[in-house]
């Protein structure tokens, strides 16, 4: 077996693998990557824990690289644990490929179930193994398993849970599947729906959606790319945040206009409803509580973020 794989997820996903005694012959990784101030070359989470079990590791730097790697070692198996990597029809045909995806297939296909599922204010989601085919995340079915949502879940915690039960169901799921215990179930193109990919300018605040809407944008791109706004003190990001219903007189003023809130929170009016904002970093700082934040900045009160 191969595993490849990138972030936490992916990591949690091997760790539970080695845990059940399925171990890769071979980890495939992307190169270390440039981080810090010091821009020092730091490996992926999938590529850090694969060299403390002393697995054999190697780098993935395009998809000729890849398509020579699995022709040479010839595996049984390639498993795929977040990796963002089209995987091109020549490669597909050397092995059997397998992925896990964190959504219930067909729904939240491609870049960001996690996040989308957060952002719909999803109470459940879930996690599918399917096969590898030509097309996003299309393949089929081999197994999947529901994950409830607790309120107020952030993209941290759910995708831990995700990646945990993953492992698990993967564990479970391989060695039947290799036995001829399983059967594989097409999936409903019917009921596909579709993610988009994440970039830092999907954390620009836009004030004129309901605070309901930013209030779980906040939670689904923590700690990336951010929830961000503009304002007198500077770039922001809003950490946390909550949610007050405004009567039926409301908006009050104009989207993105600070009003003092209760237990010192910053209210946000918004197209519909106030955003309370409780935690927030200014760029360049640390994370801060608005409590501590109002005692410097009171005059920030009655300003409009960008």
């Amino acid at each position: 077996m191969i595993f490849i794989g990138t972030p936490r997820f992916g990591e949690i996903v091997l760790s539970r693998l080695i845990d059940n005694q399925l171990i890769p012959s071979l980890v495939l990784t992307p190169p270390d990557k440039k981080s810090g101030r010091g821009q020092k070359e730091l490996p992926c989470n999938v590529k850090k824990l694969a060299l403390e079990k002393d697995l054999r590791v190697k780098d993935i730097e395009n998809k000729n690289i890849l398509y020579k790697i699995v022709k040479e070692e010839n595996p049984d198996v390639v498993v795929i644990a977040a990796f963002g990597m089209i995987i091109p029809e020549e490669v597909l045909s050397l092995s059997l490929f397998i992925n896990i995806h964190p959504s219930l297939l067909p729904k939240y296909r491609g870049a960001s179930p996690i996040q989308s599922a957060i952002i719909d204010g999803a109470k459940e989601s879930g996690v599918t193994i399917m096969k590898v085919d030509n097309k996003m995340d299309h393949g089929p079915v081999l197994s999947s398993k529901k994950v409830l949502f607790k309120k107020n879940i952030d993209y941290t915690t759910a995708e831990k849970i995700l990646a945990e039960e993953g492992g698990k169901l993967l564990s479970k799921t391989l060695p039947l599947f290799v036995s001829g215990e399983i059967t594989e179930d097409i999936q409903n193109e019917d009921l596909a729906t579709y993610t988009p990919k994440i970039t830092k300018e999907s954390g620009r605040i836009n004030w004129n959606e309901p605070a309901e809407v930013i209030e779980r944008k906040i939670r689904a791109f923590n700690p990336w790319p951010g929830t961000y706004t503009s304002s007198s003190a500077g770039n922001m990001k809003i950490l946390k945040a909550g949610i007050q219903e405004q009567t039926k007189n409301g908006p009050f003023g104009k989207p993105g206009k600070t009003y003092l809130g209760t237990n010192h929170t910053i209210a946000v009016q918004t197209g519909k409803d106030f955003l309370m904002i409780e935690e927030l970093q200014l760029e360049g700082k640390k994370p801060t509580t608005t409590k501590d934040f109002l005692q410097g900045n009171i005059m920030f009160i009655g300003n409009v973020l960008g």
